[in-house]
């Protein structure tokens, strides 16, 4: 440190923002890349690990790893809280190793805002160097995840619900990467708690990418629609895949398009395999009409590129369901859940031809793209970060 008089001046003299993500799902690494876009490459710095480590590598940013913090469990369509509280218990007692090296992080790269995104360790390690933080998430109400499992669960939801909102409490501001109320697709995952609301910001859509500088991929001729089935790789997603591929055959002037890394052995002549794609936007946008689950930045997506969608979100995740009640209500999408996935399959037939038959779905997706390019989240991000920054610099 150098001195001058009474006062202490960092060595670093230029704004480094710190981007600390999970790599559970892939929302957290495509709002980094969005933010990222925004910034000189050198001012920005993302720690990750796993898939959205090497997703971030591959767009040659700057970028660290970090300790996974914690894994999310699930059956067959179906998340389960009480096995992902069990998988990470261990993970919670590492915590405090986890902050020391976010700190670590902070300190060696003269950061100056963190920003976490489904992260606790930065945000606790900024706390206590007094460095400023910012939390990005879709979901600020975290008690609705457990009151549907056992007394045990819901008793361990109560309490992990009054941490997180000391932990929400710990960052100088919570940013909302979605569309202003009433618009917010995420708006039922939102604290009503007066506290938490005052610190909350909406910045829209966060998306690496312009609508018009997504180049649509190549429709297959000889085929009246196109739909893309966009499922990841999670395994308890497959009762949904399989019967994609079960109704397809009803659909023969329909071309399905699968992007999953879940194994697929036998195919009707209209379906076709993509395995797992590592941006979707080119087929989204191609698409007159996407299934898939109800993750937040997926949603994003397809609202910035105006393509309706069928949503069926993983079974009892409540921050999907509600993602997915929004977007039924905007008129954005048709909603299934996997009880609807019945033996012959008929109300996902029924949901597809619904979005390809009528207009009005297209229609309400389509103003959806106009709000969120006059918005523009990324510009919004970049003003907001870029003023944070600079506070520790300023003087």
């Amino acid at each position: 440190m150098l001195q001058l008089g009474k006062k202490q001046l960092s060595p670093f003299t230029q704004p480094k923002i710190y981007l600390s993500i999970s790599s559970e799902g892939y929302g957290h690494s495509s709002r980094a890349l969005a933010i990222a876009k925004g910034f000189s490459q050198q001012d920005v710095l993302i720690g990750s690990y796993s898939y959205a480590l090497e997703r971030i590598r591959r767009a040659g940013l700057g970028c660290v790893e970090v300790s996974q913090e914690y894994k999310l469990m699930g059956s067959q369509g179906s998340f389960d809280v009480g096995k992902t509280i069990i998988k990470n218990q261990s993970s919670l007692l590492a915590l405090n190793q986890m902050v020391a090296e976010e700190k670590q992080v902070i300190r060696d790269n003269g950061v100056t805002l963190v920003v976490a995104d489904g992260r606790i360790a930065p945000v606790i390690a900024a706390s206590q160097l007094d460095v400023p933080c910012l939390i990005l998430t879709n979901q600020s109400d975290f008690y609705p995840f457990f009151k549907h499992d056992s007394a045990l669960v819901k008793l361990f939801g109560k309490s992990f619900a009054i941490w997180m909102r000391s932990w929400l409490s710990s960052a100088d501001e919570i940013l909302i990467p979605d569309f202003y109320p009433p618009d917010t697709v995420c708006l039922f995952n939102l604290s009503p708690s007066l506290h938490v609301k005052k610190r909350t910001r909406f910045l829209g859509p966060l998306v690496a990418w312009r609508r018009d500088e997504v180049i649509p991929a190549q429709r297959p001729k000889g085929y009246d629609a196109y739909v893309v089935v966009s499922l990841g790789g999670h395994s308890y997603r497959r009762p949904l895949l399989d019967a994609v591929l079960k109704i397809a055959p009803q659909f023969p002037h329909v071309y399905f398009e699968l992007l999953t890394s879940l194994p697929v052995f036998q195919m009707p002549d209209n379906v076709n395999w993509r395995g797992q794609v590592q941006e979707c936007a080119s087929f989204f946008k191609a698409a007159d009409c996407v299934v898939t689950q109800a993750g937040h930045s997926t949603a994003m997506e397809l609202l910035t590129l105006g393509v309706p969608a069928v949503i069926v979100p993983d079974m009892l995740q409540s921050e999907q369901k509600n993602n997915a009640l929004r977007m039924e209500a905007m008129g954005v999408a048709t909603r299934l859940e996997y009880d609807d996935l019945t033996a012959d399959s008929s109300a996902l037939a029924k949901s597809i031809d619904t979005i390809l038959r009528y207009s009005r779905f297209k229609r309400n997706a389509e103003q959806m793209a106009m709000k969120s390019a006059n918005i523009n989240g990324v510009e919004q991000a970049s003003r907001i970060l870029s003023e944070y920054a600079h506070r520790l610099i300023a003087y």
